[in-house]
């Protein structure tokens, strides 16, 4: 294990929680009685209380285990997590994005899980390419992915039909590329009022940053060099991208400031939000919004969009393997059931889930489930997690308006470079 898991576990271990402690504790069934299993979340909000109805049902289904699941705050989420498995009270199964998947298999915290995916007759050809092939290392696979959640635009279409901004099919009148964009968002905000806008999003932390990693790959840049030693990011394609958010900014098509951008647009004050597909069960719930949920516009003739995938792993402790068989169980069968989890927004896993009449039923969800065939990872990267810290800060001062273009580029490029160079 490194010095930073180690360190991060010593500061740590005296604020982790009897439950948590307890979790990864626990004693083999006997015979006759259901495997005890613990399932760790960063859940909130409507996906948390979709995700809880799942377990129930595998719980009320399965003869041979029960699982508990616990959600944590997300901030709070990971540090936890690599700490759990430091003491040794690791639960059985836990939620990771697979854009962390490098950072917890490079300290071993992480049980490869090819064993006992074969045990359980779980097929990797299942999942779609890109998962199958994100979620194994060197051979190995780590993770079984749950979905694929990405960035989308979301439009109020009973507002922008009252303005003449639909087309004959209900959907925006809005052309494919960078022009287009700004000519339909620039006549919406022509015809608003006072306190009105034409796109909500939040100004800080993630939702800029996915607006930010989209455009960049749009415009054909990326983080760092093919070797992962060198970072990318005073150039012209992320200075292309940065100027078209910050012309959308100061245009006033996207006002900046704004602490809530889904709030925005639920209060009916914005005719259109930047939002991933995990707004949708908030915006379901607002009554008298009339809204479809659309793929996030190409600016370019290159289709890309931010996308990150939840996934299922199992973390290193000392259990039995027939306790880690039980773990194994449950994720293929949460794999297996991932058209529950579209009811989140998420779009599933297996091909043959988006593919069946059910999902293609669901709302909204065929219309931008085709976007994860081009859907972006980051690239994997020991130095991810500084690297959007980084990148987020630059973001939210530059959105702000106390930084130009090229110096956003050139210190994002400075502070992703320093943390290359220190994994080296």
């Amino acid at each position: 294990m490194t010095k930073r898991v180690l360190v991060l576990a010593l500061a740590l271990m005296l604020v982790v929680s009897a439950t948590v402690f307890a979790a990864g504790t626990q004693e083999s069934a006997k015979p006759g009685e259901k495997t005890k299993i613990t399932f760790w979340s960063p859940f909130s909000g409507g996906d948390g209380d979709i995700m809880k109805s799942i377990v129930a049902d595998f719980n009320a289904q399965s003869k041979t285990s029960e699982v508990e699941f616990l959600i944590f705050k997300s901030e709070e989420y990971y540090t936890k997590l690599m700490v759990s498995v430091s003491s040794n009270s690791a639960p059985d199964v836990a939620i990771l994005h697979l854009s962390r998947l490098l950072e917890f298999t490079s300290d071993n915290l992480l049980e490869p899980l090819n064993k006992y995916a074969s045990a359980v007759g779980m097929n990797w050809g299942d999942f779609s390419g890109v998962l199958q092939k994100a979620a194994q290392i060197d051979g190995n696979y780590y993770a079984v992915p749950l979905d694929t959640h990405l960035l989308l635009m979301h439009f109020n279409t009973k507002w922008l039909g009252e303005l003449g901004m639909l087309d004959a099919n209900g959907k925006p009148a809005m052309a494919r590329g960078e022009k287009a964009f700004f000519d339909y968002f620039n006549a919406v905000k022509g015809k608003l009022g006072d306190n009105q806008m034409p796109l909500s999003g939040t100004s800080q932390f993630g939702l800029p940053q996915y607006v930010w990693y989209t455009l960049l790959t749009q415009y054909g840049g990326e983080i760092q060099n093919a070797d992962g030693t060198k970072a990318t990011l005073d150039t012209a394609e992320n200075k292309k991208a940065l100027s078209v958010m910050k012309q959308m900014v100061d245009s006033g098509i996207w006002p900046k400031g704004q602490k809530n951008g889904a709030e925005i647009f639920t209060g009916f004050r914005a005719t259109a939000t930047i939002n991933g597909n995990w707004g949708i069960p908030i915006f379901e719930k607002v009554n008298g919004l009339e809204f479809i949920s659309m793929p996030f516009p190409q600016f370019t003739n290159v289709n890309s969009v931010y996308a990150d995938s939840h996934t299922m792993v199992m973390p290193t402790s000392r259990q039995s393997d027939a306790k880690k068989q039980a773990a194994m169980e449950f994720m293929a069968w949460m794999a297996d059931n991932t058209l529950d989890w579209a009811q989140a927004g998420h779009i599933p896993s297996k091909t043959k889930i988006v593919d069946s009449a059910e999902f293609k039923a669901l709302p909204y969800r065929s219309e931008y489930a085709k976007s994860a065939e081009y859907a972006h990872f980051y690239p994997r990267s020991l130095s991810l997690t500084g690297m959007i810290e980084v990148v987020q800060r630059e973001l939210a001062t530059m959105i702000a308006g106390d930084q130009d273009v090229n110096t956003t580029a050139a210190n994002m490029q400075a502070g992703y470079q320093r943390l290359l160079d220190q994994k080296r």
